[in-house]
C-alpha cells in the first residue's frame, strides 16, 4: 500500500469532517491503527481544524436566543390549548366537589424537549455556518500558500539560472546605462560569445505606458538588429542569440515592436558596449 498516496487522497480530511460512509470510516480507523504515519497525519489534521475553528469562531447573534425562546413560547401555548396540561378524572365514589385537576408532568417534559431541540437546531446551524466560513478561509489560505510556493520555486529557479550564467567564464556582463531622457534607467546583458546566448537581467526601467513595450536591440556591423521583445517580469530573460554584437540597447516601442529593417522607432532608454 502506498501510504503517501492514501494520505494525499483527501480521505482523512473527509473522515474528520464526518463525510465518509461506514465502509470508508472503518477503513480509515483500521489503517490508522496499522500505520503510525496515517495516525500522525490524522492527529495533525485534527489539530489544524481545531486551530482554525478557534481562530475564526464567532459569538452567536444576540437575536438568535430571542427567536428560539419565542418559538418555545408559542409551542407551549399550543400545548396548553390542546388540553394536555390539565386532566379531570371523574370518580363515582367521591362527591363531584372533591374532583381535583391533575397536572400532567408531561407538559414540562415536552417543553424541556422543545428547548433542547430548538437549541440543538440553532447550535447546529450556527456551527455549520461557521464551519463553512472557516473551510472557505482554509481553502483560500491553501490556495495562497500554493501560489506563494510556486512563485518561490520560480524565483529559486531564476536565481539558480542566473548564478550558473555568472559562473560561466565565457559570459560577459554588459551594463546598459540610462540615456539622457531616461537617466535613472538601468539593465544588464549577459553575453556568452561561445554559445552566442544573450540574457537580460537587472531591469530598472520606467513603467510601460499603455500600448507600449520595451525591445532589446543588438548592434551588429554598425546596425541595430532586433534581439527580442521584453515580456513578463522574470528576473532573467532569454533573448535572441548573436555571435558578433558590439553593443546592446533597449528602446520603447509600440506594442509588438519594430523590425530589423525599420530599426528602433521609439526612444532609446539604455545602451552599453560589449
Amino acid at each position: 500500500m502506498n501510504i503517501q498516496e492514501y494520505i494525499e487522497s483527501g480521505i482523512l480530511e473527509s473522515y474528520l469532517l464526518g463525510a465518509t460512509n461506514a465502509a470508508e470510516t472503518a477503513e480509515v480507523e483500521r489503517l490508522a491503527e496499522e500505520y503510525p504515519a496515517i495516525q500522525m497525519e490524522l492527529m495533525a489534521l485534527q489539530g489544524t481544524l481545531e486551530n482554525y475553528a478557534l481562530q475564526f469562531q464567532q459569538e452567536p447573534p444576540v437575536a438568535l436566543k430571542d427567536r428560539v425562546m419565542e418559538a418555545i413560547k408559542k409551542e407551549y401555548t399550543n400545548t396548553e390549548n390542546t388540553g394536555w396540561q390539565t386532566l379531570e378524572i371523574p370518580t363515582a365514589s367521591k362527591p363531584e366537589s372533591n374532583i381535583k385537576p391533575l397536572k400532567a408532568t408531561n407538559t414540562w417534559r415536552m417543553a424541556a424537549s422543545w428547548v433542547l431541540l430548538a437549541l440543538s437546531i440553532a447550535g447546529n446551524v450556527w456551527f455549520f455556518s461557521n464551519w463553512q466560513k472557516s473551510e472557505g478561509k482554509l481553502l483560500a489560505l491553501e490556495t495562497q500558500n500554493q501560489i506563494l510556493a510556486q512563485e518561490g520555486q520560480t524565483l529559486k529557479a531564476n536565481y539558480q539560472e542566473e548564478i550558473a550564467i555568472l559562473q560561466n567564464p565565457n559570459v560577459k556582463v554588459i551594463p546598459l546605462a540610462g540615456q539622457p531622457d531616461f537617466p535613472n534607467a538601468k539593465a544588464l546583458v549577459y553575453f556568452d560569445k561561445t554559445s552566442e546566448a544573450v540574457y537580460l537581467s537587472g531591469l530598472n526601467l520606467p513603467s510601460v505606458p499603455s500600448g507600449k513595450q520595451y525591445q532589446l536591440w543588438a548592434i551588429v556591423d554598425g546596425k541595430p538588429v532586433d534581439a527580442g521583445m521584453i515580456e513578463g517580469n522574470a528576473s532573467i530573460l532569454k533573448m535572441k542569440s548573436f555571435s558578433n554584437a558590439v553593443a546592446f540597447a533597449i528602446s520603447l516601442e509600440t506594442t509588438g515592436g519594430s523590425t530589423t529593417e525599420a530599426g528602433p522607432k521609439g526612444a532609446i532608454c539604455v545602451m552599453g558596449a560589449v
